[in-house]
C-alpha cells in the first residue's frame, strides 16, 4: 500500500471518526467565554499548587504568563469521563515583540504528565471544564 493510500486512510478515519463523535450526547464542546476552565498551576519555586478559573476564549494573564483556552471538549463515551482543552500560552515579555507561542496544542485532564505545559517556574495542566 503507498503512503499516499495510507495518508487517505488516515484523514479518512479522522474525520469519520470527528463527525460521528459530534453527534454524540456523550461529549460536550465549549468554545465560548460563558463557559469556564480549571488550570492547575504549579508553581516549582515555592512548590505550591493553585487553581485557577478561566472563560474559556479569554486571555489571562496569570504569572506574568498570557493564557488562553481556545476550546475545551467534555467526552463520557467511553464510561469514564475524558476533559481536552486546547491551550495557548505566551510568554507576557515577548508578547508584542514576537508571535511564538511557549505551548500551544491539546492538554488532557486524565492524563496531566502527557501534555502539560512545563515552564522553568511553572507547570501548568487541565483539570475541569463547566
Amino acid at each position: 500500500m503507498g503512503s499516499r493510500a495510507i495518508i487517505f486512510i488516515f484523514i479518512f478515519i479522522f474525520f469519520f471518526n470527528s463527525f460521528s463523535l459530534a453527534d454524540s450526547d456523550n461529549i460536550k464542546i465549549f468554545t465560548t467565554n460563558k463557559n469556564k476552565a480549571e488550570l492547575v498551576i504549579l508553581d516549582k519555586v515555592t512548590s505550591k499548587k493553585k487553581l485557577h478559573t478561566v472563560k474559556i476564549d479569554q486571555i489571562y494573564n496569570i504569572y506574568k504568563l498570557n493564557i488562553l483556552v481556545k476550546r475545551c471538549v467534555m467526552d463520557n463515551s467511553k464510561g469514564s469521563l475524558d476533559v481536552f482543552a486546547y491551550v495557548q500560552i505566551q510568554d507576557e515579555a515577548k508578547k508584542n515583540t514576537d508571535k511564538v507561542y511557549l505551548y500551544n496544542g491539546w492538554m488532557i485532564a486524565n492524563h496531566p504528565s502527557l501534555n502539560s505545559f512545563e515552564h522553568s517556574n511553572y507547570d501548568i495542566w487541565i483539570k475541569n471544564c463547566f
